[in-house]
């Protein structure tokens, strides 16, 4: 039988500052998500990681504040950022 959990491993994470994607080693996002303390099966392909700074943008700095957020429609059907999931 076919599970339909969401690969946390797959959740896009974008820098807050550049707007590029930032790319990880396998097996990073799960590892953030459980040291925050983050319930990776409360998560799903609406939401995101997004980084306070990356490599790209601040070359030499190898850490970056991050959350998890889910976004959702607005009602002129735009996408916004709603908030950290619980």
């Amino acid at each position: 039988m076919a599970s339909n959990r969401f690969d946390p491993e797959l959740l896009y994470v974008e820098c807050a500052k550049c707007g590029q994607p930032v790319l990880w080693s396998p097996g990073d996002t799960t590892r953030i998500l459980a040291w925050a303390g983050i319930d990776a099966t409360t998560l799903d392909e609406k939401c995101m990681i997004v980084s306070e700074g990356c490599p790209a943008c601040q070359p030499g700095q190898h850490s970056f504040s991050t959350q998890v957020v889910r976004l959702r429609k607005s009602q002129a059907g735009r996408a916004q950022k709603a908030g950290a999931p619980n």
